[in-house]
């Protein structure tokens, strides 16, 4: 028995030795990618043609989601010689003319400037308020935001044509059809309503 498990350990051994030389990645298909080339993904995921098929692994995927303008990866291969990198990336939506963030709050470094001049701007004080200011971002996308402006208080944002004045990002949630009713000029948000700059 002894013998045995012997030969079937120098045999598992074998196995991984070979498979570092056969088979090989022959080629990368890369999809997905839009800020990045595909030779950038590459690098990142640590897959180039020539490296061991069998050793392209999850570490490969996890090298991707490290970087902060990958939302997701997904690396597939395709027996023989093919792997697959699908990325997911994040785009900016917001900026405080420094600081530029993803709509899930992940802050991405490197945002060219006339990129970041076409994003809404985040402007506040007291305590940090950014993970509502996304939320407001994303539920008023379509009505064009400038400006989010936060204080302790609530939020005053500007959109085309349109000044919306709220306490929190709920708050507007329980009336955004009142809201929407209510478009144009300035529109303040309050527990029973909302009412226009000409009420």
């Amino acid at each position: 028995m002894r013998g045995v498990l012997v030969a079937l350990l120098v045999l598992a051994c074998a196995l991984v030795v070979a498979s570092r030389f056969w088979p090989r990645v022959e080629h990368v298909v890369v999809t997905g990618n839009e800020r990045f080339t595909a030779e950038q993904v590459m690098l990142m995921a640590g897959i180039r043609p020539g490296d061991p098929f069998l050793w392209v692994t999850r570490a490969n995927v996890n090298r991707l989601a490290a970087e902060p303008w990958v939302h997701s990866a997904v690396v597939i291969r395709r027996w023989p010689h093919t792997v697959e990198v699908h990325v997911t990336e994040r785009t900016p939506v917001l900026t405080d003319g420094v600081t530029t963030w993803a709509a899930d709050g992940t802050v991405l470094p490197g945002v060219p400037a006339d990129e970041a001049a076409g994003l809404p701007v985040l402007r506040g004080w007291g305590p940090d308020r950014t993970s509502e200011a996304l939320e407001l971002e994303r539920l008023l996308r379509p009505f064009g935001v400038q400006v989010i402006s936060y204080s302790p208080e609530g939020f005053e944002i500007q959109l085309i044509g349109t000044t919306l004045n709220t306490p929190s990002a709920e708050a507007l949630r329980q009336q955004w059809s009142a809201f929407v009713n209510h478009r144009g000029g300035t529109v303040s948000v309050y527990p029973w309503g909302v009412a226009t700059g000409d009420e």
